[in-house]
């Protein structure tokens, strides 16, 4: 139905636009159109109902039905549309966790089969080390079994002649010749003719030595099983990358940073430089700009040419004036390179380090949650130390020292490298 228009009111109370009343009634014989009562005059215009019309229509509130109607469509078409479009992305958000989830399943069925392999590995050569380590006993104990059976052999021997001996003084006993008795009397040195088992001892000593080799020789097999396990996280860890660079506000003023923050090293002299409390003021250390307070987080640095060096950890609240003690209960996680060929891990006590090669590339890797910083050789990939059950109750930013050259030894920078996907060594 259309809207009013010019709206007229009959006698008898019914509304109707003019134009539509006077057709009506032409055919109604003058009849109103509803209630068909003879109009007995004119009707009048509805001027309340012409002004609520008017500004309704000014207002867009009032369409026809028909237009409503096709809106509503169009609208329902739309609607139908999004919903669809809202369907076909979750398809699509559900066909990618999917394959994430294969993806993931996947790769967790890899790591599940390293780890158990590396397992079975160090169980078969405890085992083994186990057997080589008991078999001495079993081999003594079969000696001594051995030297037990001989020694009752023995002794029931002397038993058995201790038996006659004592059955030949009865019979003697029993003669009445004097002459005779003497002449059979046996001597003290035939009774005496025994051996003196007071002192019998079983000889139960094993060679500590051989002990020992066994299982230095198992630690060194089950430290080269656990190794294998290093590779599973070096093929882990570089998805935790994070882009570090370091704090010049934190630095040292001996230390000279390259403009992209991705150098340190000993600058030879000290700088001008505001003394802040964020910064270094007697050891040649700087942090990187990188807060971690949750999550895992791994980065890389080039040591190469570096003869000596600290890399690791720090809290925000450790404290960076003067000597410092770089150790958990300060709020540093740190291992060092020092004297060229000398490397330690800074734990409480320190924990020398026994590297077989010089590393090239240092890996340090933050599981904040878990409580641990491990670093890796990534060029030999190897594990290098972990530090396990970590307290972290504060920030924790990347922490640098490149320490101090010598002459022109120990001159080249620590450079944070792009981490590289994992390949393992053929």
């Amino acid at each position: 139905m259309d809207t009013f228009n010019n709206p007229v009111t009959t006698v008898c109370g019914h509304s109707f636009c003019k134009e539509c009343l006077n057709t009506t009634i032409e055919y109604n014989d003058g009849a109103c159109p509803l209630c068909k009562n003879i109009l007995s005059r004119a009707p009048d215009v509805n001027i309340v109902l012409r002004d609520i019309v008017q500004e309704q229509r000014e207002e867009g509130e009032v369409v026809s039905a028909e237009d409503e109607w096709e809106k509503k469509k169009v609208e329902l078409k739309n609607t139908e549309e999004m919903l669809q479009d809202k369907i076909d992305k979750r398809k699509t958000q559900m066909d990618g966790i999917n394959t994430s989830l294969r993806d993931c399943m996947e790769e967790l069925d890899n790591e599940w089969w390293d780890v158990n392999v590396v397992f079975d590995a160090v169980i078969n050569i405890v085992e083994e080390a186990q057997a080589r380590a008991l078999q001495p006993i079993k081999n003594r104990r079969k000696v001594v079994e051995e030297e037990a059976e001989n020694i009752n052999k023995d002794l029931e021997a002397e038993i058995g002649r201790f038996t006659d001996t004592i059955s030949e003084l009865k019979k003697l006993s029993s003669y009445e010749d004097p002459i005779l008795y003497l002449q059979e009397f046996p001597s003290h040195q035939d009774l005496d003719d025994s051996r003196n088992w007071a002192d019998l001892q079983f000889d139960t000593s094993l060679s500590f030595g051989t002990m020992r080799k066994t299982i230095a020789i198992m630690m060194e097999q089950i430290q080269q099983e656990l190794e294998k396990l290093t590779s599973t996280e070096l093929r882990r860890v570089p998805k935790f990358a994070v882009d570090v660079k370091l704090d010049p506000t934190t630095a040292h003023k001996c230390l000279d940073l390259s403009d992209d923050g991705k150098e340190v090293k000993d600058g030879g002299k000290d700088e001008e430089v505001d003394d802040s409390p964020e910064r270094f003021d007697l050891f040649g250390s700087v942090l990187g700009l990188n807060c971690l307070t949750s999550g895992k987080s791994y980065w890389e640095v080039d040591v190469s040419k570096k003869s000596g060096w600290d890399l690791g950890v720090a809290k925000a609240a450790a404290n960076r004036k003067g000597k410092l003690s770089l150790t958990p209960d300060n709020g540093y996680w740190v291992t060092v390179h020092y004297e060229d060929d000398k490397y330690a891990a800074l734990s409480t006590p320190p924990a020398r380090l026994s590297l077989k090669e010089k590393p090239e590339k240092l890996g340090v890797f933050v599981d904040y949650e878990e409580g641990l910083v491990s670093f890796y050789d990534v060029t030999a990939q190897s594990h290098i130390y972990s530090f396990t059950e970590c307290s972290f109750d504060d920030k924790l930013f990347p922490y640098f020292s490149p320490h101090v050259k010598q002459a022109e030894k120990n001159a080249d920078p620590l450079i944070i490298s792009v981490v590289k996907p994992y390949i393992k060594k053929s």
